[in-house]
């Protein structure tokens, strides 16, 4: 085990590219689910609940393809899990925000 340890060279190019390739799947993929939350909360008064829930799916799809292919375009991988952290963050606190101030029952 140590062998493997030793020999394992973390400035190489392929632990850039595994880097990218895990923040595009992970965190596109919560990227889309916090982005989706958050769009159907800001919608919930002006369209009906469904409606709004629909339309946030359907914006989700968006947001993940364009966060995957966002994350292999910046300069450093360490970048984008910042941004991408940041963005999640942003629509996390932004959905909860709207729903202590909706407070729309079922």
């Amino acid at each position: 085990m140590s062998y493997l340890l030793n020999n394992i060279n973390l400035s190489s190019p392929r632990w850039a590219v595994f880097s990218r390739s895990l923040a595009a799947i992970f965190g596109g993929y919560a990227l889309a689910t916090s982005s989706s939350l958050f769009i159907g909360q800001l919608l919930l008064n002006n369209v009906g609940k469904y409606q709004a829930i629909h339309i946030g799916l359907l914006f989700s799809f968006l947001v993940y393809a364009c966060a995957a292919m966002w994350v292999f375009s910046v300069s450093n991988a360490t970048k984008a899990w910042i941004c991408l952290i940041k963005a999640n963050v942003f629509f996390v606190v932004g959905a909860w925000l709207l729903m202590q101030f909706t407070r729309v029952s079922s």
